[in-house]
């Protein structure tokens, strides 16, 4: 009988030299032929896989189709399925279906049938298919990884713990069954999934493990008996953070710098003690997805000339508001990226806590209130530096209020930050900490609120009739569309499919983009803040200036397809009914 490499010959599939390229390399490094034909890359998979099931006289399964029977799943261990790349598909009168990524030889089988004591029928599946439905049923952390780590535990033997400044997740603990091994699965799923949290949650019998994605907490899969492996995770992440593994009852924070493909994050550590021992938030900060062009933020055109404006102001207070993961910072240093680029004469000094991204070219201090470095007492010092530009991470008192407004007034551009739910109540929450009406006027240039709403997927999103939309959500969108004069008649949106698609993780979003507010501070608004005018005084005055609220930039952003109807409900309030 002629080998596959011959059948995929006479077939004329394989011309002769790639058959041959593929023996050789079956020779050179003992792969199985559909292996060595797939690394070559001479067929595609599935047709590779086709008529590898037909030389063979299987059944060829489709993954994301095939049911896949939770009792079969029972049956065959994960650490068995990982090992020999097949997955249990269903349980009938005694035999066990499982599919497998390559034509297993009798040996396997028969592990396998000592070990569950059933009859098997095999089938073949694409290695791709196998790849998502193992990341789907187990996540990112590899359950025989997990098995042989509890049978160490239960031995005796400890894993191993290494400290080190920075961590290379892609390359440390590769091939081991390790504590580290398995804490980097987790970092660099979390990573791969553009999450910008993980959070790990431990249980009186289960830990859950979540990822902030799109800014929606998803419970991600874990193997059967990752519990048992807590206290080993948890210590492991707070050596990497340097915290100190033995204190377990106070809360702590720390950082963790690593390497993924060569490329440096940093990962922001909390550690809370909980009734089930201590649970961990891990902040992403990937330096990559920071440094945004102003171009790519999201703005309008006009938004867009109207920051570039702001940018090039001599002096003056400009602030950015909104709620944690707001993308505040992202903005920030899109902004100073750009002075930086465009005037290197400049002298720019930033001042936070914590730094959470370096930015070349920038002088960053991080504050340390502790020893008495606060944002007051660095700024004081800052301007004996002679800077041009000042970033103060938030204004949170005061001092540094009136310290930051000092410096706006004296012929420098200050940028910062302030917690508020929209740009109008900026001025209200200075006033609340106590700056003078005057100041404020004097100094204020412009507010920028701004929340993020998770994009459409571009591979499954639905074309959606207005006639379709809430009568409410369609008046509020014709009517914004108006006011900007743009046609509203045979006006069509765009919808979330319910279910999604793979590529979004069947969530109907893929991303997320910035809608914004800015709160331009004219002449007649200056007076009002003097003379201590209700904000709804001042809101009215600024939207008959022109002031457009992020709820109605992101029914723009719905007119163009960018984002779901339901999703600007979701992030923002409809506008209050007037009397």
């Amino acid at each position: 009988m002629p080998d596959f490499l011959d059948y995929l010959h006479e077939k004329a599939v394989l011309q002769p030299s790639q058959a041959q390229a593929a023996r050789n390399r079956i020779q050179r490094t003992g792969q199985v032929p559909e292996q060595a034909l797939l690394e070559l890359q001479l067929l595609p998979e599935e047709q590779l896989y086709r008529e590898l099931a037909a030389f063979h006289d299987l059944a060829l399964l489709d993954l994301s189709r095939q049911e896949v029977s939770a009792e079969a799943i029972a049956k065959l261990p994960p650490r068995l399925a990982s090992r020999f790349q097949c997955v249990p598909i269903s349980l009938s009168k005694g035999t066990l279906l499982l599919a497998f990524t390559h034509v297993p030889p009798q040996s396997i089988l028969d592990q396998i049938h000592l070990l569950s004591g059933l009859r098997l029928q095999i089938a073949l599946c694409l290695p791709s298919q196998y790849e998502e439905w193992h990341r789907q049923t187990y996540g990112g952390i590899s359950a025989e990884n997990v098995s042989q780590l509890r049978q160490q535990r239960k031995g005796g033997r400890q894993a191993r713990l290494a400290d080190a400044p920075t961590v290379d997740i892609t390359e440390e603990a590769k091939d081991e069954a390790s504590i580290i091994s398995l804490v980097n699965d987790i970092l660099d799923q979390a990573f791969a999934s553009d999450a910008t949290d993980i959070h790990i949650e431990p249980y009186r019998d289960r830990l859950r493990i979540r990822f902030r994605i799109d800014g929606m907490l998803r419970e991600i899969p874990t193997p059967p008996g990752l519990a048992d492996l807590t206290d080993a995770i948890i210590s492991r992440i707070k050596v990497m953070a340097q915290l100190d593994i033995t204190e377990r009852r106070l809360p702590h924070d720390g950082r963790i710098r690593l390497l993924r493909h060569g490329m440096p994050c940093n990962i922001r550590a909390s550690v809370l003690p909980t009734r089930f021992g201590e649970t961990l938030c891990l902040r992403l900060l990937d330096n990559a997805k920071v440094y945004l062009q102003t171009g790519e933020l999201g703005l309008t055109p006009a938004q867009l000339v109207q920051l570039h404006r702001l940018a090039e102001r001599p002096n003056g207070l400009i602030l950015v508001t909104g709620p944690t993961g707001s993308g505040k910072t992202t903005t920030l240093y899109s902004v100073l990226a750009h002075l930086r680029d465009q005037r290197p004469d400049l002298k720019i000094i930033t001042v936070e806590d914590p730094v959470e991204y370096e930015m070349p070219g920038l002088t960053q201090i991080q504050t340390h209130a502790e020893i008495g470095l606060t944002f007051a007492a660095a700024l004081r010092s800052i301007l004996r530096h002679d800077p041009d530009i000042i970033l103060i991470g938030e204004i949170r008192d005061r001092e540094t209020a009136e310290i930051a407004i000092q410096a706006s007034l004296t012929g420098h551009l200050v940028f910062s930050t302030l917690h508020t739910n929209d740009s109008v109540g900026a001025v209200n929450r200075l006033l609340h900490i106590g700056v003078e009406p005057d100041l404020i006027a004097s100094s204020l240039g412009c507010v920028i609120a701004q929340r993020l709403v998770r994009r459409l997927c571009p591979c499954c999103a639905e074309k959606l009739a207005a006639g379709d939309l809430l009568p409410s959500d369609r008046q509020e969108l014709e009517k914004v569309l108006l006011r900007q004069g743009r046609p509203v008649s045979g006006l069509t949106v765009r919808n979330a499919r319910p279910g999604g698609c793979p590529s979004c993780g069947h969530t109907g979003y893929h991303g997320r983009i910035a809608i914004y507010e800015f709160f331009q501070i004219t002449e007649p608004i200056e007076d009002l803040i003097t003379n201590r005018a209700p904000v709804s005084e001042i809101r009215q005055a600024a939207q008959e200036e022109g002031l457009l609220t992020f709820r109605e930039d992101g029914w723009l952003k719905v007119a163009d397809g960018i984002t779901s109807p339901s999703e600007i409900n979701r992030v923002t309030l409809p506008p209050k009914p007037t009397t």
